[in-house]
């Protein structure tokens, strides 16, 4: 939790998620992997792939496979039933893969599943965090910032000339005071806004929805899906 960010040297390290083979996010009656409605999922990714940390994916989670499943249910039950589920059958069939984020002729239920609305999500996601270095290393920040899901995030390197500021929102409107003037880019829809007193308001609305608006940076990255739009 950002709350225990203080304990560590570097936050940025941290590896972020929601379910693994071992934890899940619900509890009670028993420790499943996620149970919630896909838009909340969506939710959550977007924080995962743009708040500070390494975000990690359950296999699976990509298409809500064992959605609500007990992870370890005991030696007695059948691994079919359990979140640790065999998911190789999900992914047979064929690929060709073109770069990063990128590829054409999937076949099979690897098709399936890579046409999912989450695993859709989250390859446009991992688009924006890889142009974005702000979203990989930068520190981030709430000062002078009004919204529910709202922060800034900041990383330099002038060995290598790289000065990344990120303005991030999801699911809802966020004011930002104090920032630097410039264009910012909305890496999700590639809206652009010229700031020129310091302050700006990024409108956003969609439950897994989110705005990513860079200093100096570039937009429309990846496909928007049932989320990102």
């Amino acid at each position: 939790m950002r709350s225990g960010d203080q304990y560590y040297n570097d936050a940025t390290w941290n590896v972020t998620y929601v379910d693994s083979h071992d934890y899940a996010p619900d509890q009670a009656p028993e420790n499943q992997r996620f149970a919630g409605t896909q838009d909340t999922w969506a939710e959550n990714l977007d924080l995962m792939f743009t708040f500070r940390g390494i975000p990690a994916i359950f296999y699976g989670s990509e298409i809500e496979f064992q959605k609500g499943a007990v992870i370890d249910p005991g030696p007695n039950a059948p691994l079919s039933k359990t979140g640790r589920a065999y998911y190789g059958d999900h992914i047979e069939g064929n690929v060709t893969v073109q770069d990063y984020g990128k590829y054409t002729n999937a076949t099979g239920t690897l098709a399936e599943s890579l046409n999912h609305p989450l695993a859709k999500h989250i390859r446009q996601l991992n688009l924006i965090r890889r142009a974005v270095p702000a979203l990989q290393k930068g520190q981030y920040s709430t000062e002078n910032v009004t919204g529910n899901l709202a922060f800034k995030r900041r990383y330099t390197d002038a060995d290598k000339g790289i000065d990344s500021f990120a303005l991030v929102t999801i699911s809802g409107n966020a004011t930002f005071t104090g920032i630097p003037n410039g264009t910012y880019v909305d890496a999700v829809t590639g809206d652009s806004k010229t700031v020129t007193d310091g302050k700006i308001t990024l409108t956003c609305s969609g439950k897994g929805n989110a705005r990513v608006y860079v200093l100096n940076g570039r937009g429309g990255i990846g496909e928007t899906g049932t989320y990102l739009k």
